[in-house]
């Protein structure tokens, strides 16, 4: 009978610790769980934020408009083509226009 006894109590301390583990992944998966909706949230506010946002001026960016909601004048860069480059001082986002 102590065999069966030893065996039964080391199988018991075993699935215990499987179901620590399991306890475990449970809580990892409900945090990645609470980080994915909070990403999710942020992006459905951007989203909103963007399609409220007023159209840039023809010499603003559009980047910071859309994107931070400011306000910045594009200014020309040096261009090797026969397309005019501008370049936003605050986000370094560069447009090329014909």
């Amino acid at each position: 009978m102590a065999d069966n006894d030893l065996y039964r109590r080391r199988l018991v301390e075993r699935l215990e610790r499987e179901k620590a583990d399991a306890h475990q992944d449970i809580a990892r998966a409900q945090a990645d769980e609470a980080r994915a909706r909070a990403r999710v949230a942020e992006k459905a506010a951007a989203i909103e934020r963007v399609l409220a946002a007023r159209e840039p001026q023809a010499d603003e960016c559009k980047r910071c408009r859309f994107e931070f909601g400011r306000t910045s004048v594009l200014r020309p860069v040096p261009s090797k083509s026969k397309v005019a480059r501008f370049q936003c001082s605050l986000c370094g986002d560069e447009e090329e226009r014909a």
